[in-house]
């Protein structure tokens, strides 16, 4: 059934290219790109198989039984994969997803459990691979003419895209393809505007600049009309760092979800002339691209409100058991969890009132961000109670960023209507696998520690 698989992911590109004829003349048609992909998920027992891009635009195979959110994880990773054409291989404590891609196309399973041999893992990604490839090359041996599948291209890619990440990651590749330009996307959120994502040929410095309300991108987001500048005029705005001077001039698309301004599309460089046939596709896409946005856009704000604290902006206390839980399959590694509650928080609440109270509260949640690093993470777990996850960090260093939080807040008061407040954290620390033999105890353990640290005068950091 293996071997059954993998010829037909190959067969399925190679016999399309080399021998239409022959496949014509005699025994039945080729597999469909559904077929191949439903055949490649029974043979490897996987519980879900996608296919995104070109003319199949959006496939899914054994999906209706699967829980929603692993679901909907599975899909945004293929949409990834056909973006960035890298290998992903995901997993969690239930399912593992393997993803492959090469723009516009990707494909991906998801296996059942968290453990798989590399070898295994390698073999699906060589077949996910050929089937990829099988489907560029049926699509290239269309009879459909290439204007018909460049313009078709606009609604189906975008279409396919099922994060917000995932539809301004191919917005901005498909509008400089179109366009030969450098292209940028920018999305509205509330009275901000920020660039979310950046074409190959644009400055990646600009991905997340958030836009001054007066630079002229913002300007055609409040107009609803584009706007396009000239010369040494900035379509960002002024302050951008390091900006390349050819980089600088362009128009911005307004994109509209009905009559609401949802972002915009940048081109960088020279205007199109009004005789350019890609200006019809680009018309394409930007009439498409609005009301899509603003729907990834509703489902990426409901998501964040659901694992983000919404005074700091940090994780909340589902965000860090779920990446707790995640961290099983690696139990072999080290791990440690610091609890950092903000000393005497009532007593500057009482003082100061709420509002100095919050402020306090986000400027102790910059300064932990600042003292980790990427792939830690930091958690609102409660009032004045923060904890921050240090995946493979063993007990010694996990204690050094431990004091290295404690004294970055000692060293850094807060500034409170032109008023210094100092303020002071206590740490509890507990370290996995030693001395604390199971990660489910890591909690309870750190929060003794932090509770020695209160009794023993505070400002200080304790270990399990």
């Amino acid at each position: 059934m293996l071997a059954a698989a993998g010829g037909a992911a190959l067969a399925f590109g190679w016999t399309i290219r080399w021998r239409p004829g022959r496949l014509r003349r005699r025994g039945p048609p080729p597999l469909g790109v559904g077929e191949v992909l439903d055949l490649l998920r029974q043979a490897y027992s996987a519980t879900a198989g996608w296919g995104v891009g070109g003319a199949v635009g959006h496939l899914e195979t054994g999906t209706q039984e699967m829980d929603p959110d692993r679901r909907r994880r599975g899909a945004a990773l293929v949409q990834l994969a056909s973006v960035d054409g890298r290998l992903h291989v995901v997993r969690d404590p239930e399912a593992t997803f393997v993803a492959v891609g090469d723009f516009p196309y990707a494909a991906g399973l998801a296996l059942p459990g968290a453990r798989h041999p590399t070898t295994v893992i390698d073999e699906i990604a060589g077949a996910l691979r050929r089937f990829v490839a099988g489907m560029r090359v049926a699509e290239e041996e269309n009879a459909v003419s290439r204007a018909r599948i460049v313009a078709g291209r606009v609604s189906r890619l975008v279409a396919g895209a099922v994060t917000l990440e995932g539809i301004a990651r191919a917005a901005v590749e498909l509008g400089e393809q179109l366009t030969h330009r450098a292209v940028a996307l920018v999305v509205t959120t509330g009275d901000r505007a920020q660039i979310m994502a950046v074409s190959a040929a644009a400055d990646r410095r600009l991905s997340g600049l958030e836009l001054s309300p007066e630079s002229p991108v913002a300007h055609a987001i409040a107009t609803g009309l584009p706007v396009a500048t000239r010369g040494p005029e900035d379509l960002f705005g002024l302050g951008v760092p390091g900006r390349r001077r050819s980089e600088r001039a362009g128009i911005a698309y307004p994109l509209l979800d009905g009559d609401i301004v949802v972002g915009a599309l940048v081109l960088l460089g020279p205007p199109l002339g009004p005789d350019v046939a890609a200006l019809e596709d680009l018309g394409a896409l930007l009439t498409d691209l609005g009301p899509r946005l603003a729907a990834l856009r509703a489902v990426h704000d409901a998501e964040r409100r659901a694992v983000v604290d919404p005074l700091t902006g940090l994780r909340n206390r589902r965000e860090l058991e779920r990446a707790m839980a995640a961290y099983g399959p690696r139990a072999s590694e080290p791990a440690t969890l610091v609890y950092v509650d903000l000393d005497h928080f009532k007593r500057l609440n009482d003082t100061l009132g709420h509002p100095a109270g919050d402020a306090a509260l986000r400027h102790v949640a910059r300064l932990l961000e600042t003292a980790v690093r990427d792939g830690d993470l930091v958690a609102r777990i409660g009032g004045e109670e923060f904890a921050v996850w240090l995946p493979g960090t063993p007990l010694r260093e996990g204690m050094e960023v431990a004091d290295r939080i404690r004294r970055s807040v000692a060293e850094k008061p807060l500034t409170w209507t032109g008023t210094v407040y100092p303020l002071t954290t206590s740490c509890g620390l507990a370290c996995y696998p030693q001395p604390i033999g199971d990660l489910l105890n890591l909690p309870a353990a750190a929060d003794a520690a932090l509770y020695r640290a209160k009794q023993g005068g505070r400002n200080r950091v304790e270990r399990a």
